[in-house]
Formats: C-alpha cells, structure tokens, sequence
C-alpha cells in the first residue's frame, strides 16, 4: 500500500509540528521506525499498513480509523481501511471504504487492482476482471503483471480455462520472472501431464521465488514425475524438514 492564518497560536502550532494534532503521529510514526515526515493523516496511513503487515489488526484499524479522522478525503486512508476491513471479513465496510478511495482517485491502478480482489473473493468475477482489466490500462501502473494473475486466477475460478491461461501468459510476458505466474505455469503443465515443460518454469521460479511449502510440494511432483526420485526425496525432506506442520506435508 502507499505510502499514504488565523492567530499566532495556530500559525506556531503548524509550523512547529504541521498542526497540533500532528505531534502524536510524528512520534508515534518514529517510535515504530518510519519516517516521520508527512501530513497527519499520511502518517496515520503508514502506521495502519505496518501494523497491518505485522498482523496486528485492531492497531491497524484503529490507525486507519485516525487517519480518516484527520482528512475524510484522503483515498489512502480509505483504501487501507478497504484493505483491513477485507482481512477482518467484513464486507460491507471494504466495499464502501474501496468505493470512497476510488471517487477519491479513480485512476488509481493499485486501488483497481485491490478492489477486483474483494470482488472476486465474492465470487462477482465478471466485475474483478473489469477492475483487472482498469488496473492493467493505466499507462502508470508500475506492476501490471500482479493485475494480470489476479485476472487468471479469477478466471480459474470462474471456470474460463482459456481466458486463465491467456492472463498469465500476459503476465509472464511483462514480467518474465514473476514468481507468482512461474509457479501457476509449473502447476498448469504439471496438471496437463507435461512434467517436462512444468520443470523449466519451476527452475525459472527457483531462481526468483521464495521454497514455500507450496513450492517444495510441486517442485516435487514434478521431480518424481520426470523420474528424478533423489531429487524429489530431497525436496520432500526439504518440506518436512522446514515446514513441519505445513497442510502440505500431508500431501507427500
């Protein structure tokens, strides 16, 4: 997410601290090690997305609840309150804060892309690849290729096999090591009984992604698949080894 004259009284407190009520979150903001420069409400932003990251969400809505409080048109502020509420399955809220942060900035590629999320996630899957597709057309969107997965996965999930495929091949081709499209690649080819075709894009994922216990686990059926079996054992010792209590696990 972004980082998001009437009295010698007032005149002082602004220029000392960019209003009274920005004292707090400059040192708040400092004292979790952020840069503490930037509106009120800026700050307020910043902190709700560490929190957020740190999985702290009662502090994260709270943080995004006082940056709305110091300016109601700040689409960040709306948007980080779209993205908490989505996280704590209340639905009505995202939607309403996503609507709010795009009447705010309704060119926003990030904003669009996050909002196709929550529609998708409610099964409105026409809707999400219209937000994909919005995402993905504006000429300033430094990472379309996350867009563009999201609008394969939504496919997927929609059952449009064809339309799927054709979104991640069209996030590859803008970023051809994105881990996320490597990985679905690998799973797609494995699934059509390619192992051979599936193992390039998982070396090509092992040079750029991280071994989740998702990972590990097709890196090794594809292994056993195209007759590697030390290889695909010491990928499964791998998984136990490192993610003990991962589902995956299960599935070796």
């Amino acid at each position: 997410m972004t980082g998001l004259r009437r009295g010698a009284g007032l005149f002082l407190c602004v220029a000392l601290l960019a209003g009274c009520g920005g004292g707090q979150a400059k040192r708040e903001a400092a004292d979790m090690g952020l840069e503490p420069q930037g509106s009120p409400a800026d700050l307020y932003v910043n902190m709700a997305a560490a929190y957020y990251q740190r999985g702290q969400l009662d502090a994260a809505l709270e943080r995004g609840l006082r940056a709305l409080e110091e300016d109601k048109r700040s689409a960040d502020a709306h948007y980080v309150l779209a993205i908490i509420y989505r996280r704590l399955g209340k639905r009505a809220e995202a939607e309403r804060h996503f609507a709010e942060a795009l009447k705010l900035e309704p060119d926003n590629p990030e904003f669009l892309n996050a909002h196709g999320t929550l529609l998708c996630a409610e099964k409105r899957y026409r809707e999400a690849i219209d937000r994909f597709n919005q995402a993905v057309a504006k000429p300033l969107y430094q990472t379309p290729e996350v867009a563009l997965m999201n609008a394969s996965d939504c496919s997927r999930r929609a059952n449009r096999g064809t339309e799927s495929e054709r979104y991640l091949r069209e996030s590859l081709s803008r970023n051809a090591s994105y881990p996320p499209a490597l990985l679905a690649m690998a799973r797609l080819n494995l699934d059509r009984g390619d192992a051979k075709t599936a193992r390039e894009y998982m070396l090509r994922y092992g040079r750029v992604g991280q071994p989740t216990p998702a990972a590990l686990l097709l890196a090794y059926r594809i292994e056993r698949k195209v007759g590697n079996q030390a290889t695909a054992k010491a990928l499964a010792e791998a998984l136990r080894t490192r993610f003990p209590d991962a589902p995956q696990v299960m599935e070796l």
